[in-house]
């Protein structure tokens, strides 16, 4: 009697072009990793990624799905990336996102597809290259001097660039590594949220194929300012994106035109461009992030758990990048689960988006129960939002919302929702300041931001005023009031001045002659001591010459000590404590023949210590 062979199934055959996919997908990651071309990998994983998830009409929607997915997951991945022997070797981390790819589509069964491009992508491109050419053009016209001199108007971005360095050389978060991170930066930057810094830190290594090669500190700087621009520049498509999302059933293609032109307009040359100019790239891409995670909850995906994933991911990639931005959008994100909830009870939350989100508050409980951060919050500053453009902005997009077809629908209704958290939040800032703080408080007005850039995506909403059916001279109309959205803003912040004037201009002028001098002293010194700059008079130009040189110069970790917490930065003992808590051999630069006096004057008062006087 013979015994007849089990029926065949296909899960070997598919098991086996899976295992298959995967190997090939890592044996080219590796050989355009040996033939230095591993750049290649983040666009194609995006692509890729954009292929395989489903929801909106357009290219953009997709891109920009993607993007907001993977650089959530990018954050998370980081935190194995820290602790397995690879750390963040462009082979291993470009085979684990593609192998990820792979299975995903085999257990989901989809294929890779796109939609056609159309006229929105077209006007989303032509909008971001625009701003692309405005906040590039000094960057690249300039030179490596002039480069340096134009973003030294703040001090941040020494300490973002340091951290982003450090970050390349640890392979992965300081917080994982805090013995190494000391040694490397200054000790308050080894708890603040380093989503921004990780994610530039991986794409450098695709960028030079290599995990190893990290350049002179002066190139590395180079690097990380084009990955500054970049997460600019993803600011402004996101906020572009968002409007033709939220707004999408009143927007034309000819309608979308004067909405992307007046976005672009105000990244161009309007105050989210301070957010570069003083160095703040975590801001500008937590903005980002949490602008997407608000567009979601505005107008979800109508795939539930790929909405759930989107939603938990943003959330992990706004908390690891600037969690500043977590509460509001983290009760924005609760609101809307609570609404899905009632809506469909049956729903379970699956429990790989329920353990990202409780992830994202990661960095925030060490900032705050660890570090101690939450004492800054009323700290004050010169970054300032103006209040008559929000006012402004705020008019018109209500009176959108409030138009009958406004009132009716689902989507504007869950824009309101939303804002509410948002506003909110920097209200409850600006209170608290003006309870227990003095001046322009510093954090409250960065949450104001967020205000600004969710109206920025609700300017949508003025559509609402035209017909459905396009008719003639609606869309000159249109471009109109968006026009005038710019000009007012504009009139805004011309009215406080010619300085508001001359910070709205001066980034497309160039740095002036003392910041040009100042980046040339820091780039023509050669690396060695430690370096403690002295100027014509003890303040914040020399301190702040004092961190961009330590960060060019990688001495950042054992400058700490001498450069923070050693009293007010004018203070004339100043500098008689740095020397005094210097831990070895040092240098100091003067800038002139008075500076040069001081400093051979402070040399004389520590005869046991090491130190060289030089001068540019």
């Amino acid at each position: 009697m013979s015994v007849s062979a089990p029926p065949a199934t296909d899960t070997t055959p598919k098991q086996l072009v899976t295992a298959g996919l995967v190997a090939a997908a890592w044996l080219v990651i590796a050989l355009l990793y040996l033939a230095g071309v591993a750049v290649l990998v983040p666009p194609l994983l995006l692509i890729g990624t954009a292929a395989l998830l489903r929801g909106g009409r357009t290219v953009l929607d997709r891109v920009m799905l993607a993007t907001g997915l993977l650089l959530g997951l990018t954050c998370l991945g980081a935190l194995v990336f820290a602790v397995w022997p690879w750390g963040l070797h462009p082979v291993t981390a470009g085979g684990t996102a593609a192998t990820a790819l792979i299975v995903t589509a085999a257990r989901t069964g989809r294929r890779p597809r796109l939609p056609r491009p159309g006229a929105t992508d077209a006007i989303a491109v032509a909008a971001v290259a625009a701003v692309g050419a405005v906040v590039a053009w000094p960057l690249l016209r300039d030179g490596r001097t002039g480069r340096l001199a134009r973003v030294m108007d703040g001090e941040d971005l020494a300490r973002h660039a340091a951290l982003f360095d450090a970050i390349r050389r640890a392979g992965g978060y300081l917080f994982q590594h805090p013995a190494q991170g000391r040694t490397l930066v200054y000790e308050g930057m080894v708890t603040y949220p380093q989503g921004e810094h990780v994610t530039a830190a991986l794409l450098d290594g695709f960028l030079r194929s290599s995990a190893a090669a990290h350049g002179t500190g002066a190139g590395m700087f180079d690097h990380y300012l084009a990955f500054v621009a970049a997460g600019y520049l993803l600011l402004a498509a996101t906020l572009v994106w968002a409007a033709q999302w939220i707004g999408a059933g009143g927007l034309t293609p000819a309608r979308t035109v004067p909405v992307a032109a007046g976005i672009a307009g105000l990244c161009a040359f309007g105050e989210l461009l301070d957010l570069v100019r003083f160095g703040y790239p975590s801001q500008v891409l937590g903005l980002a992030e949490a602008v997407m995670l608000l567009s979601v909850l505005v107008r979800p995906v109508p795939r539930p758990r790929q909405q759930l994933l989107l939603v938990a991911a943003l959330l992990a990639a706004v908390g690891f990048t600037y969690y500043l931005y977590l509460p509001p959008v983290g009760l924005a994100a609760i609101l809307w689960l609570m609404r899905q909830r009632r809506r469909h009870r049956a729903r379970r939350v699956p429990a790989l988006a329920l353990a990202i989100a409780v992830t994202s508050a990661v960095p925030l409980a060490i900032g705050v129960l660890v570090a101690g951060q939450a004492g800054a919050l009323l700290s004050v500053g010169s970054l300032k939002v103006g209040r008559e453009g929000l006012a402004v902005l705020v008019c018109l997009v209500a009176s959108g919302m409030l138009t009958r077809r406004g009132r009716r629908s689902g989507i504007w209704r869950s824009y309101a929702l939303v804002f509410v958290p948002v506003a909110g939040f920097a209200i409850g800032m600006l209170a608290v300041q003006r309870l227990f703080g003095s001046g322009s408080g510093y954090y409250a007005n960065k949450a104001l931001f967020l205000v600004l850039a969710l109206l920025l995506a609700g300017t949508g909403a003025l559509a609402l005023h035209l017909p459905r059916r396009p008719v003639p001279h609606a869309q000159l109309r249109a471009a109109s009031v968006l026009m005038a959205i710019v000009a007012l803003i504009g009139g805004e912040r011309a009215s406080d001045g010619p300085a508001r004037i001359e910070a709205s201009t001066s980034w497309l002028a160039g740095a002036g002659a003392d910041q040009r001098a100042y980046a040339r002293a820091a780039l023509a010194l050669r690396p060695g001591r430690p370096t403690v700059v002295i100027g014509d008079d003890p303040g914040y130009d020399s301190y702040r010459l004092t961190l961009f040189i330590s960060t060019l110069q990688r001495t950042s970790g054992p400058m700490a000590g001498a450069t923070y917490h050693v009293g007010p930065i004018n203070s004339p003992a100043r500098l008689d404590a740095v020397v005094t808590r210097m831990p070895g051999p040092m240098r100091l630069l003067v800038l002139s023949e008075d500076a040069r006096v001081r400093a051979e004057a402070l040399r004389d008062r520590h005869p046991a210590a090491s130190i060289e006087i030089v001068m540019p």
